[in-house]
């Protein structure tokens, strides 16, 4: 009798291993590529979010001879149009006709404050040109309208002040507090500034830049969150272009304020970055006294205000993009600046008129 050797076609044990081992190794070669790619692509469209905010600014001032102030304050208190600041319109709200939201516009009530009907449920549209892909996609409920947002609908893109506490008190023409000339940025508290205004050229000017959203939690403070110390004073600094020192002791304050939040700094989550619609800094405004992606947390004085009304404060550009923010020049053009940008240039970057011509930075 004949006897056949029967062999068992298939993959042994070993080998099986070996595959498995060897597939693991491309996944874990291509997942960061697949990634970075990702990022990329995110990163380019947070660019183009913020050239059609410049592209609506541009048209704005051809409209109407000026740039749209970062408060359009409302009278609704005894302080008279000081009293409803933080209940004022920002610049991105006069913005919408000219970003195709002309439906949405048409629909405030610019001669009430926010906080009142129709324009306390009108405000709290999501536009997604206002968010920028990377910030947003760090929340895991995918939905902008998530439980802890209910404050409102997001917004990634903030105006530049310059290097200046924005906030300048309640009453306009007050004495003791600090006059327009420290009003320094393309987008202001009450001055107004024209394209004439811009000295030192447009291209060396930030019109705008990225901040990130708030993570809507209260009781610890977090940069990378987005997180507002309250209670934080800016140690005498100047209301514009403070010194190295003064800032330096301001961010001191700030960062000992993260560490041991208490009744004194409670730490504010909620509010940063949730909404468009309103003209306060931390929501659509940010300062550029310290640098991008500072490890100093955002800050202001007040230490019982439920919004950010502080007198004074630190608003830094940031961004979930490695390495630095993209920013908007006032020409229209876009710029990626690092996070090791020099301090005196970001300063300067955010000034429209204090002589400096910074070139490449």
């Amino acid at each position: 009798m004949n006897k056949f050797n029967l062999r068992r076609s298939g993959f042994t044990l070993i080998e099986l291993l070996v595959v498995i081992a060897i597939i693991a190794v491309l996944i874990a070669l291509l997942l960061p590529a697949v990634q970075q790619a990702r990022e990329a692509a995110r990163r380019s469209q947070c660019k183009n979010n913020l050239k059609q905010l410049g592209l609506a600014m541009h048209n704005y001032h051809d409209v109407h001879g000026v740039l749209p102030r970062g408060n359009f304050e409302r009278a609704g208190s005894t302080d008279g149009i000081g009293g409803y600041f933080y209940h004022g319109f920002s610049a991105q709200s006069m913005l919408l006709p000219f970003i195709d939201q002309s439906p949405l516009y048409n629909q405030f009530d610019f001669s009430l404050a926010l906080n009142s009907a129709p324009n306390n449920e009108r405000k709290n549209a999501s536009i997604s040109s206002f968010l920028c892909p990377s910030d947003f996609k760090a929340f895991p409920s995918g939905n902008v309208n998530y439980a802890s947002y209910s404050y409102g609908p997001g917004n990634s893109y903030v105006m530049s002040a310059g290097p200046s506490m924005f906030w300048f008190g309640w009453r306009p023409g007050d004495p003791s507090l600090p006059g327009l000339q420290h009003q320094v940025g393309a987008f202001n508290f009450r001055r107004v500034v024209k394209f004439r205004d811009f000295t030192d050229g447009t291209s060396n000017v930030i019109a705008a830049s990225e901040h990130l959203m708030g993570d809507g939690e209260n009781s610890v403070g977090s940069i990378g969150d987005g997180d507002l110390i309250r209670g934080v004073g800016s140690g005498g600094a100047n209301a514009s272009f403070p010194t190295p020192s003064q800032v330096a002791t301001w961010s001191a304050a700030a960062i000992a304020g993260k560490a041991n939040p208490n009744s004194t700094n409670p730490p504010r989550g909620t509010g940063m970055g949730a909404n468009w619609a309103y003209g306060i800094t931390g929501e659509t405004v940010f300062n550029t006294i310290t640098n991008p992606n500072s490890k100093v947390p955002n800050a202001i004085s007040c230490g019982t205000c439920g919004t950010q009304d502080g007198a004074s404060g630190l608003f830094p550009a940031r961004s979930r993009h490695t390495g630095g923010v993209n920013v908007l020049l006032a020409d229209g053009s876009t710029r990626f600046v690092s996070d090791s940008v020099n301090s005196a240039t970001w300063q300067s970057l955010g000034a429209i008129a204090d002589g400096a011509v910074l070139g490449e930075f």
